[in-house]
This record gives structure tokens, sequence and C-alpha cells, in this order.
């Protein structure tokens, strides 16, 4: 799992709204790690294709033995790459938490700022909460090779 670099604003330190800061903070680490995970993903994926498809034509040459040899395995070292570090998973995981997020934000600010009351701001800071519950379940299960852990209290 990835270490959030954003931490909550202390409450009342710009005169602003510290939920939704802290809301629009977590928005933020979510796109970022969405979009460095896309970028990933395509990388590998592509030097997967790359890789495979060059150790076809170099054995069909009939290039020396060590090219051959040397492409085969860049072609198994990205597929273990790929495996270790699933990119692809992380991706789709940030996207969801990122799309729930942005719902969540929306519906609080579509609330006027002085009707912002205590259930309001609850319902947003359940959801940040939500959200960063499930990454960590999500996250946990897939280093167990997909078994469900005990329920987080």
């Amino acid at each position: 799992m990835l270490t959030r670099r954003a931490t909550p604003p202390e409450p009342g330190a710009d005169g602003g709204d510290p939920l939704l800061e802290h809301a629009l903070a977590e928005l933020a680490w979510y796109a970022r790690i969405r979009d460095r995970s896309r970028r990933w993903h395509w990388a590998v994926e592509l030097t997967a294709l790359l890789t495979g498809a060059a150790t076809v034509v170099a054995a069909g040459l009939r290039a020396p033995a060590a090219v051959t040899a040397c492409l085969a395995g860049a072609a198994v070292f990205i597929g273990g790459f790929r495996q270790v570090f699933n990119h692809a998973e992380r991706y789709v995981l940030a996207a969801e938490a990122w799309s729930r997020l942005r719902t969540a934000i929306r519906r609080y600010r579509l609330v006027p700022g002085a009707d912002r009351d205590e259930e309001v701001r609850r319902r947003l800071l359940e959801e940040v909460e939500a959200v960063a519950a499930s990454e960590l379940r999500n996250w946990a299960a897939s280093r167990r090779g997909g078994q469900p852990g005990p329920p987080l209290p």
C-alpha cells in the first residue's frame, strides 16, 4: 500500500473548511495515484508486447542465441514485474476511490455553507473514511491472494 503524503489540516488552520480541505487532499492523492498507475500500466503492457514480439522476430531472423535469450528474459521479467506491482489493479482501485470521493465532495458542496450542519459534515467524513477503509481491505486482500480478512471495526 502506498503512504499518503497529505495530512489533514488542523481545524481552522486557514479559516476555511478543514473537513472539505481534508477530503480534497484525499481526492488529489487518489488522482495522483490513479494517473501514475495508469501510466505504469500502459508502459508495462507495451513493453511486454514489444519484448514478446521482438523475441519471435529475433528467433525468426535467426539472430544470435544471446540476443533471442536476452529478449525472452526481458519478456519474462516484464511478466513478473506486472504480477508483483500490479499497476492495473492499483489504477482501478484508485479510480474507484477517486470517483467515490468526488461524488461525496460534490454532494457536500451542493449544500450551502451556512446549511452544512453536523449531519452533512458527518456524511462526508464517513465517506472519506469508508473509501480509505475499503482501499485498505482491497489492498490487504490482494496481498493475501484474494482471501478476505477480518472485518474492520
